[in-house]
């Protein structure tokens, strides 16, 4: 439940950050009788997000816990295959693996995230949820032990003591940032343009790819009939490109997807249609400190390519949830196992920023000539 504040509030876990892997987490530990208070910086759930695929691993975690069927009542949509395109025509399609029935899923945040947060109510009083509410600070106790964060929520100083503190709080955490946990940054050459148009009449739920100025051009079907449009764009480039016209670089979209013709014209008529994403990934070579751990992109930024970073997020958050139980045993007397969060996750989040560096460089090879050649003997 959201609640205003009574100083001092008292936790088992304080998990900063309402977003998929914060809001799991807390859920999880709810069921085991794990206290927890979930803070957001934001007034509602209803927050503007872009990564909305969940793969196979993700949807696996959430049909584990008996989530998944209440995100479907709320609404998704599965993605039949992935396209690639070229001159307004399908060229090559990547179908499901065997034994799958989709290439990814489209879930509106807000669809995931009340399925969890209101399921959590209903069935536990061991969770408070605090909206407008921002971490300023640790909480240390005399001798220098971290006791808990403090908080400013609705402009009104407070603090909430607890025996651990999970940074679930994106890619600028804040909590990453007062523990002193470094993220090594990667740059990847490109920027990303965002932007959501209605989809045309008869258009299938899939992704599209198109290769535009030598950058990637991706279409991701959305639930609630929209395509959602992401651009990449030389590093730094928007500054400059945003000074021209913004016609002759939405004709670039049309040319290469004809059917979007009329939702493009109605819905991008200016750079302001568009957001702009600053593009880095990261990893921090230590996910914790003392009773802080950190997940999600606090731990490891990951680009949109592949659409792995909110399944990472709620994998983090599964293999947490069972090292906080352990450690609840001995009221959290000892704080080492937070250490096995990157021992069990760190490899697999490794290989998937590698696979997403090699997705981005490899991606132009689709549309080469002998690579095309090989697709249509």
């Amino acid at each position: 439940m959201n609640q205003n504040l009574q100083s001092p509030l008292k936790t088992d876990v304080c998990i900063v950050g309402a977003g998929p892997g914060g809001a799991l987490l807390s859920y999880l530990l709810n069921q085991k009788g794990i206290s927890t208070i979930l803070i957001e910086r934001q007034p509602h759930l209803h927050k503007s997000f872009r990564g909305e695929l969940l793969n196979v691993d993700g949807e696996a975690i959430l049909s584990k816990h008996g989530l998944y069927s209440l995100i479907q009542e709320r609404g998704a949509l599965l993605l039949e295959e992935i396209q690639y395109w070229e001159n307004g025509k399908s060229i090559h399609t990547v179908s499901p693996g065997n034994g799958e029935s989709h290439v990814g899923i489209h879930v509106p945040q807000n669809h995931l995230l009340e399925a969890i947060v209101s399921h959590a109510q209903q069935h536990s009083t061991n969770e408070q949820v605090l909206f407008n509410t921002i971490m300023t600070g640790l909480l240390r106790d005399k001798s220098g032990k971290t006791v808990g964060i403090n908080i400013r929520q609705n402009g009104v100083p407070a603090y909430i003591e607890a025996s651990v503190i999970v940074g679930a709080d994106g890619r600028y955490s804040a909590v990453r940032k007062h523990s002193g946990l470094i993220p090594e940054i990667r740059k990847h050459g490109y920027d990303l343009l965002w932007a959501r148009i209605p989809a045309p009449v008869g258009w299938e739920p899939a992704v599209r790819m198109a290769s535009m100025d030598g950058q990637q051009l991706a279409l991701f079907s959305q639930f609630g009939g929209y395509v959602q449009i992401g651009w990449n764009i030389p590093e730094g480039a928007y500054s400059k490109l945003r000074e021209k016209p913004i016609a002759p670089f939405v004709e670039k979209l049309v040319s290469a997807f004809p059917c979007l013709s009329d939702s493009v014209a109605a819905n991008i008529q200016s750079w302001s249609d568009f957001v702009l994403l600053s593009v880095e990934s990261s990893y921090c070579q230590s996910w914790a400190q003392d009773n802080v751990v950190l997940i999600g992109d606090a731990a490891h930024t990951m680009t949109p390519t592949g659409a792995f970073g909110l399944n990472a997020a709620l994998e983090d958050a599964d293999v947490l949830s069972e090292l906080l139980v352990r450690m609840s045993a001995d009221q959290f007397g000892s704080t080492a196992q937070l250490q096995e969060l990157q021992t069990i996750r760190g490899a697999k989040v490794q290989q998937q920023l590698a696979r997403q560096v090699e997705m981005e460089s490899s991606f132009q090879q689709r549309y080469d000539p002998f690579f095309k050649t090989r697709l249509t003997r």
